[in-house]
């Protein structure tokens, strides 16, 4: 009993410190591309020394390496995407848009996997999106707010965070359900996690160097102060938390693994209003679309967790 209290405290640690990972972005001062391409090569490193240290295998075959690279793109584009969200919006609409990845995984699950379309979580996808209308027509009383016009269209800065959050989302959700495909087929999945995060960085570095300004190393970031919050980012938000939870996913239930995770946006945004004050200071509209996702993505673990009790 004492262990396995202990491994879920450990669990919702590792989800708190992914709700840090939102405020750091804000604090980071470089670009959302300069952020990942940073964190990614630190994480490869940090996570490269530890397969070593540990005597653990880097083997896998060339078909795998190929997804794998490709999962690294995914990961790469849904960081960008979340941090670039952050810089432009704020922390709380960034991560009520993230909230929605679980619910993107059950939809887009039968579609890669060609399995069977659960239509009880197309229904709660409506409900979700119900949800993200209600923030989106949500004007939060903030010094920030910026109205901007894209092709004939009106929107304010919060409105297209939005819409890139979920973006992230999907993105996200696409990686996850290639990154299972993957992990089973592997005895150690942080070997997997080395070779995604490893390509993410190489992807950042091939593109800055073909389309940008042809030299990655422009990438690296110049203050110390974006250099002891990438470094906090790095090892205590990212190689860390993927270590670890590989370890707790052996003792604990995928249900209790999903719930704590939904938590992550509950920490963020609670951190964030602490820490950002008025920045971050939100109409009540916003927490009700807020809540009615979580409830939304939360029931769907319910009912899925259900429906494998009952087959087995």
């Amino acid at each position: 009993m004492k262990t396995h209290l202990k491994d879920h405290f450990n669990l919702h640690f590792i989800v708190f410190i992914w709700g840090f990972t939102a405020i750091l972005g804000k604090y980071i001062s470089i670009s959302a591309l300069d952020l990942v391409f940073n964190r990614t090569g630190l994480t490869a490193l940090v996570i490269g020394l530890f397969l070593l240290v540990k005597k653990r295998s880097f083997k896998a075959n060339a078909k795998d390496l190929l997804m794998m690279w490709v999962c690294g793109m995914l990961i790469s584009l849904h960081w960008i995407t979340f941090f670039g969200a952050i810089k432009i919006a704020n922390v709380s609409i960034t991560l009520a848009g993230i909230a929605t990845g679980a619910l993107w995984s059950a939809i887009l699950s039968p579609l890669l996997n060609k399995t069977k379309v659960e239509w009880t979580e197309l229904a709660l996808g409506l409900l979700v999106v119900s949800g993200i209308v209600i923030i989106f027509y949500e004007e939060p009383d903030a010094g920030k707010l910026k109205h901007l016009s894209y092709l004939g269209f009106d929107f304010t800065n919060y409105q297209l965070g939005l819409f890139i959050a979920l973006f992230s989302a999907t993105l996200s959700a696409t990686f996850s359900i290639f990154n299972q495909r993957l992990v089973k087929r592997y005895p150690y999945p942080v070997q997997v996690t080395f070779y995604e995060i490893a390509f993410a960085f190489l992807s950042i570095g091939i593109y800055e160097l073909v389309f940008r300004s042809g030299n990655p190393f422009s990438l690296i970031a110049s203050t110390q102060s974006d250099w002891i919050y990438l470094l906090i980012l790095a090892l205590l938000c990212t190689a860390y938390p993927f270590i670890k939870s590989v370890e707790l996913l052996k003792r604990l239930s995928p249900f209790s693994v999903m719930l704590a995770i939904n938590l992550e946006p509950v920490y963020g945004i609670i951190l964030a209003a602490f820490l950002f004050g008025a920045s971050e200071d939100m109409n009540p509209q916003f927490y009700i679309g807020v809540l009615i996702i979580l409830t939304t993505v939360i029931a769907n673990g319910v009912i899925k967790a259900r429906k494998r009790t009952k087959r087995s």
